[in-house]
C-alpha cells in the first residue's frame, strides 16, 4: 500500500515537471518562429532562446491559364 502510494505520487510528481517546463516562455516565442532574423534580434534582447525557427513554405505558383 506504502509503495503504491509513493509511485503514486513520483508519477504526478514527473507528470507536473513534464507539463510546467517552459511551454509557456516558448509560446511567448512563437510569433518569431517562423523569421529567423527577428529571432534572433528577440533572443539578443531578451536572453530568451526560440526553440523552434521555422521556416514558411514558399508561395506556390500562380494556376496556369490558358488563353484562347
Amino acid at each position: 500500500m506504502l509503495l503504491s502510494l509513493i509511485g503514486l505520487i513520483a508519477c504526478a510528481a514527473a507528470c507536473w515537471r513534464t507539463c510546467h517546463g517552459n511551454g509557456d516562455e516558448q509560446a511567448a516565442l512563437l510569433p518569431f518562429a517562423d523569421d529567423p532574423e527577428a529571432a534572433r534580434r528577440m533572443s539578443a534582447a531578451t536572453g530568451r532562446h526560440c526553440e523552434r525557427i521555422v521556416q514558411p513554405l514558399p508561395e506556390p505558383p500562380p494556376p496556369y491559364r490558358m488563353r484562347a
